[in-house]
């Protein structure tokens, strides 16, 4: 399909976008795995040490320093009763604030986390079973920010069991501030693969909505999100 100029620059600025995430995403699994094979003699029960949370820890807020669309990043593991351990619940989540990165200020305890359960999570569940990053969203996260946010997970493995999900969020608000200097003269629509709206310049479709496909003329699609004009 031959894309006008300006639909072209757009199509870039959202695969820049979409890239970015997903790189930083398994690169903070990559990171979590490979801070967890230096540690000598390690098993899951290390993940609640100190140590070990601090190493996690350090990951995550360098992948916000580094990722400039990123709002929050974090790792979360579910570890299921063994003969050689408990079962037990691990949840870092970090976010950038004017003054800096910050940790979500949860009373995240092991009965807290039980009940919040993230393994309902979609990003939680698909993650496992896709083989480079799942994104969920758009969503309203009514944990961490109350806003409508995309979710990007990577699974985290340990001597090759799964072990939990490394991911970032990014506000669709940053997503609509990044695209609007590029679509201001289109009247484009956005969607998941779902059809969900993620982002529009035509003021009868709005974020979060479900589009009828069949009155948008598909423009542009990549493995993430389909591009539509109206």
């Amino acid at each position: 399909m031959l894309l006008t100029t300006s639909l072209r620059t757009l199509s870039e600025k959202i695969d820049s976008i979409i890239n970015s995430t997903i790189d930083s995403t398994g690169m903070l699994a990559r990171d979590i795995e490979s801070s967890l094979a230096e540690i000598k003699d390690v098993n899951l029960e290390h993940l609640l040490e100190p140590a070990v949370k601090k190493t996690i820890q350090d990951n995550i807020k360098a992948t916000l320093n580094s990722n400039v669309y990123c709002s929050g990043a974090g790792f979360a593991s579910h570890i299921e009763s063994s003969a050689s351990n408990k079962e037990f619940w691990l949840l870092e989540w970090w976010y950038k604030k004017a003054d800096g990165v910050k940790q979500v200020n949860l009373d995240l305890d092991q009965a807290t986390q039980q009940r919040l359960d993230f393994r309902t999570f979609e990003w939680f569940k698909q993650a496992p079973d896709v083989g480079n990053a799942f994104i969920h969203g758009p969503y309203v996260d009514y944990i961490c920010n109350t806003s409508y946010t995309l979710t990007s997970a990577v699974p985290v493995y340990f001597n090759e069991q799964f072990l939990g999900v490394a991911a970032i969020d990014i506000l669709v608000s940053r997503v609509e501030d990044e695209l609007l200097p590029y679509a201001a003269n289109d009247k484009v629509i956005l969607t998941n693969k779902d059809a969900r709206i993620v982002f529009s310049t035509h003021p009868r479709f709005r974020v979060g909505d479900l589009l009828d496909t069949k009155i948008a003329t598909l423009v542009y699609e990549n493995d993430y999100f389909n591009l539509y004009q109206s």
